[in-house]
């Protein structure tokens, strides 16, 4: 289980019907603000201003999150037809809670994998791996239109085309998915106006698609008081685009959730070309021990500066008790190493610490979140057989798990020892 996200709620328009305990259902404590009394930055992970003069937005913005780089997700919640520059999510009224905590919650993540992806890429350069530009790629914006062309099509097409984005049509459900398979889209815009159930039907396979998953999804409905909408945001909806929306406020919307989209393809390209020579173990295709220990300082000074977590899932092997021969063990661990890499997020850190013990740096994730990850790699591993001396008798690795959340200013050599003197607890306890 993560831990609850903190959010600062600044409501200088003063007629925000949204509470915070609508949020705490979701995970996350909001804590109303004064506009002229900020909390702490470290403090919260995300600032929500409903404020409909986009002048004032920015001041509230900048005085609640700062203009870093390094600044929490700020959300704008506004009665303008298009947002003033600035804003991490732009939300028009009325806000449903499921959709508000959707957004912060996406943008909390995209804030943790760009954060990573810079201190990786120092960390990555100081081994002497230089990463190339983290750019956003083509600069033009591609959408997928999913449904009928209905009389808003053409309108929505025009709209999108005034900021040079490609708007591709899939009139069906199965030319949609045979697209979404074919390449990637930056927004998917769903025709909800005269078949609510397909579209609610492929937003919901959708999320249910690992590569799709961060796939902005938008639906086009006849009005902007649509009934079904809780339901959509429970689907995975990101956000409800009225047909008689303004051509400015159409690219707006989808423009918005397509940049975030693009950010986080960017910064994923980033944390991918960190993967080097210099970084790499290329036995086991996990990181090398010194490099992942100066990422893990990076990340513990910078978690205890903030007061944010930083755990360490620590994973020993022990030798099969049957006859097993080196070579048959050290492949296994070779395989495991594989499926560790995909049992993780790609802002977490796989490595190779030393012979038969592996270990998952999990940056702003508590013990508890750290625990759900060492449950799950040990289940994948104890369902796992891997290939003995005798074909007819598979082994199963032993895997001993341990996970532990860094305490004050704990460096990273004491990290490890301590979950290392946890793990012989363990083994002590077993005989």
């Amino acid at each position: 289980m993560t831990r609850a996200l903190n959010v600062a709620l600044v409501d200088d328009d003063r007629d925000l019907s949204l509470k915070p305990a609508d949020l705490e259902v979701f995970r996350i404590k909001a804590q109303n603000v004064a506009s002229d009394r900020p909390l702490g930055r470290e403090a919260v992970d995300a600032v929500i201003i409903a404020a409909s003069d986009g002048g004032r937005a920015q001041e509230l913005a900048i005085l609640h999150a700062g203009s870093g780089r390094g600044r929490p997700p700020v959300i704008l919640i506004s009665e303008t037809e298009t947002p003033p520059d600035g804003f991490d999510g732009w939300l028009r009224r009325p806000v449903s809670p499921v959709q508000l905590a959707n957004r912060v919650q996406s943008l909390r993540r995209l804030w943790v994998m760009e954060d990573i992806a810079r201190r990786r890429k120092a960390a990555a350069e100081v081994f002497g791996h230089t990463t190339d530009d983290d750019t956003l790629g083509p600069k033009q914006a591609t959408v997928l239109f999913v449904g009928a062309a209905t009389s808003r099509f053409m309108a929505v097409r025009h709209a999108l085309a005034k900021n040079d984005t490609t708007m591709i049509a899939a009139f069906s459900s199965f030319s949609a998915f045979d697209y979404l398979h074919e390449r990637p889209f930056d927004a998917v815009i769903l025709n909800a106006i005269e078949k609510k159930d397909m579209a609610f039907t492929i937003s919901s396979a959708m999320r249910r698609n690992a590569r799709l998953y961060h796939t902005p999804v938008l639906l086009l409905t006849a009005s902007a008081q649509f009934e079904a909408a809780d339901e959509a945001f429970a689907r995975g909806v990101s956000d409800i685009l009225p047909a008689e929306s303004s051509p400015g406020e159409i690219s707006a919307r989808v423009l918005r959730l397509a940049e975030e989209r693009r950010r986080r393809r960017a910064a994923k390209a980033v944390l991918e070309n960190c993967r080097a020579r210099a970084t790499i173990d290329t036995e086991f295709g996990l990181y090398k021990p010194k490099f992942a220990l100066a990422h893990l300082q990076d990340l513990l000074t910078a978690a205890n500066r903030n007061r944010k977590p930083a755990s360490l899932v620590l994973m020993a092997m022990d030798p099969p008790e049957s006859g097993v021969s080196w070579e048959r063990f050290n492949s296994a661990q070779q395989q495991f190493a594989s499926m560790l890499r995909h049992l993780l997020r790609a802002e977490d850190f796989p490595v190779h610490l030393r012979p038969n013990l592996f270990a998952a740096i999990l940056p702003y994730t508590n013990r508890e979140g750290a625990l759900c990850v060492a449950e799950r790699i040990s289940a994948v591993a104890e369902c796992t057989a891997f290939d003995s001396d005798d074909p007819l008798h598979p082994f199963r690795l032993n895997v001993n798990c341990v996970a532990l959340e860094a305490a004050g200013e704990e460096t990273s050599e004491a990290l490890v020892e301590r979950g290392m003197k946890l793990l012989n607890v363990n083994r002590m306890e077993a005989i």
